[in-house]
């Protein structure tokens, strides 16, 4: 089995990496290709999926992460009933400490206002994955306050979803919920504008 793979960017594409490494190019799909930069030398931590197609032939792919906790909690989401590879990487482009701090929580709204997480994927990973640290719970709470105003307010769940992804807006536990609203409904006029300006 391997577990991590050391090797060259060679090509970037909107959901996987080719990683050179012995001579060899590697096809991988990972969460967030802009984290690699094209010619540097990464480590990568490694999942190899092996599959069945409809015509019973095997379909092996690998999936990989920038640091073993990412890797980790993608191998929890995989063991969940009705969770395959490619759901869990769209799970891992939401912020990581926030999945696991909302877990801790049992914060089956927050983590349903998240990309890729309806309420009964919320519900299977609080009940089944587990989580060993309870750092970061005060910011949990009132990122989960975050939503339950902004849902108040009206605001669609992918315009939530983008708003707790982005830790310039939820990065700060000091600040107050009324100016977390306030920055947030700001974000998403903002980004509301540029869509409609290049639309």
């Amino acid at each position: 089995m391997v577990s991590y793979i050391i090797g060259k960017i060679t090509s970037l594409n909107k959901k996987t990496i080719t990683v050179e490494s012995n001579w060899t190019g590697y096809v991988i799909n990972v969460t967030n290709p802009e984290l690699f930069e094209l010619g540097k030398v990464r480590k990568i931590y490694l999942h190899k999926h092996t599959s069945l197609t409809n015509k019973n032939s095997v379909n092996e792919e690998y999936y990989g992460f920038v640091n073993y906790d990412q890797k980790e909690m993608f191998l929890k989401l995989l063991s969940l009933n009705g969770i395959g590879p490619k759901t869990a990487v769209q799970i891992l482009k939401n912020d990581l400490s926030l999945i696991k701090n909302m877990i801790l929580s049992k914060d089956v709204k927050g983590l349903s206002a998240c990309q890729s997480i309806n309420e009964k994927v919320a519900r299977q990973m609080i009940d089944n994955i587990e989580i060993s640290s309870k750092e970061g719970l005060k910011t949990n709470q009132k990122i989960s306050e975050l939503i339950s105003a902004l849902e108040s307010l009206g605001y669609q769940k992918n315009e939530i979803e983008d708003v707790i992804s982005n830790k310039e807006i939820i990065g700060d536990a000091s600040i107050d919920l009324s100016d977390l609203v306030s920055n947030a409904i700001k974000y998403i006029a903002i980004k509301a504008d540029g869509i409609s300006k290049t639309a």
